[in-house]
């Protein structure tokens, strides 16, 4: 294990600061946010190969982002949770962030269904008191 590229890696991580989350957040937990913000840098670094590995660790975590392994650490999950991600919404676009809408008009708005439902319920419940 080199000094000098553990040290190269530290300062990288430093020089870069805060990683920005380039996709939906919702879908992570908060510790999940905390170690993208933090290691981001560092991970895309070892992934693209600015970076390279100095132990068998970072070896393993490039195999998981270059999808040849399946994740087993936090570290690789977040990361690889992170990568599918990206691409699921580079693939998909916007679709993932709307709500699904009727493409026509259909024989009853919502607010007809509503008033309907309430209509059949307050029938029912008033035969039932009878």
């Amino acid at each position: 294990m080199s000094t000098d590229n553990q040290k190269a890696h530290s300062e990288y991580l430093k020089e870069k600061g805060k990683f920005i989350i380039n996709c939906r957040q919702d879908i992570f937990k908060p510790q999940e946010i905390e170690v993208l913000e933090h290691y981001g840098h560092w991970f895309e670094a070892l992934t693209n190969g600015t970076l390279l590995p100095f132990n068998s660790i970072q070896a393993q975590f490039i195999e998981v982002a270059q999808f040849r392994r399946k994740p087993e650490t936090d570290y690789e999950w977040t990361w690889f949770k992170y990568l599918k991600r990206r691409k699921i919404e580079a693939e998909k676009g916007d679709v993932l962030h709307k709500i699904p809408a009727p493409a026509d008009d259909t024989f009853y708005s919502r607010d007809m269904a509503k008033k309907l439902k309430s209509v059949m319920f307050k029938e029912t419940r008033e035969n039932h008191k009878k």
